[in-house]
């Protein structure tokens, strides 16, 4: 399953309905399961704020983290991270709840905007990245507990994530690697990724990968040289990524229509020879750093040849 929040208004009735969110399929056909939020405005939260969903496990339990702190203008005194423990899901479900609120600020008590959120199983941290435009984008983090209150905790500086010349660019800030959207941390702690969006040239989308080294922390990992996926496919408002497992991840945009679910994995081994345009149950696969279109008939590559 895959739990989705939505970016814009939803209108039931003509009332604004935007406290919830749902468990669909990989395909985003179906609604498995749905939970509807109660006394989300006793937080002071508005669903305009809310931006990015992670999972994780904490003492043996899962749970789920949505980051209220989109915050275009930048005028916000403090931030939320809501969270709860993940429900089994039961088909065509329907349950509320009231979840848990972090409540937190920067180091430098300034509003910032921000839209991608990351939970790591083996440190059991949070991780907050912020959206900048044209600008260098920052990491923070925020140790996760089940104590913290009505206290407001205060995040910690980890770097930047730079914009021009540390990802092979010129000095040109609208070809730097800025307006983060998403990011999330494989389950086994292994793999990070954190991706952005750029609306005036979509070659410039890009998807950052990590692959954390034995006893590393995400902190040092992230201030490492990332590799670029040029696999990714550019997103309109490209902003959610989500891991599966440590081999595959999924991403989608949040706009208008029908956006496609794109699903990236790291191996594959498709068999029988027949053109891409005729193969069914295709998905894109990630080889070697190289996007492919699988199927059950074979591996092609994104103009269509025959690969193997």
């Amino acid at each position: 399953y895959i739990w989705m929040e939505s970016d814009n208004e939803d209108k039931i009735d003509g009332k604004s309905d935007n406290d919830h969110i749902i468990a669909t399929d990989e395909k985003g056909e179906k609604m498995y399961m749905r939970i509807n939020f109660l006394h989300l405005n006793d937080f002071g939260i508005h669903f305009w704020e809310w931006e990015d969903m992670s999972g994780g496990v904490y003492d043996g339990k899962n749970y789920l983290f949505i980051g209220a702190f989109g915050d275009n203008n930048e005028t916000e005194s403090h931030y939320s991270i809501v969270y709860f423990e993940e429900p089994a899901i039961t088909e065509g479900k329907i349950i509320e709840m009231t979840p848990s609120e972090i409540r937190f600020v920067y180091p430098d008590g300034k509003g910032h905007n921000c839209e991608a959120l990351m939970y790591d199983n083996v440190e059991q941290m949070l991780y907050i990245i912020t959206k900048v435009y044209y600008n260098v984008c920052q990491v923070f983090s925020l140790p996760f507990r089940l104590d913290y209150g009505n206290q407001t905790q205060t995040l910690t500086y980890i770097c930047d994530l730079g914009v021009k010349a540390d990802l092979g660019e010129d000095a040109n800030p609208y070809k730097g690697f800025h307006l983060v959207t998403a990011a999330d941390i494989s389950p086994d702690g292994k793999y990070i990724l954190i991706k952005n969006h750029n609306n005036i040239d979509s070659r410039y989308a890009w998807t950052l990968y990590w692959e954390r080294q034995e006893g590393e922390s995400v902190s040092d990992a992230v201030k490492r040289q990332p590799v670029v996926l040029d696999a990714y496919q550019p997103e309109w408002q490209g902003e959610a990524i989500c891991w599966l497992d440590d081999n595959t991840f999924y991403t989608t945009s949040d706009s208008d229509g029908e956006p496609p679910i794109y699903k990236y994995t790291r191996r594959g081994t498709p068999v029988e020879n027949i053109p891409a345009d005729r193969a069914k149950d295709k998905q894109l696969i990630l080889i070697d750093n190289t996007l492919y279109i699988s199927s059950q008939h074979g591996l092609y590559s994104i103009d269509g040849r025959l690969m193997r």
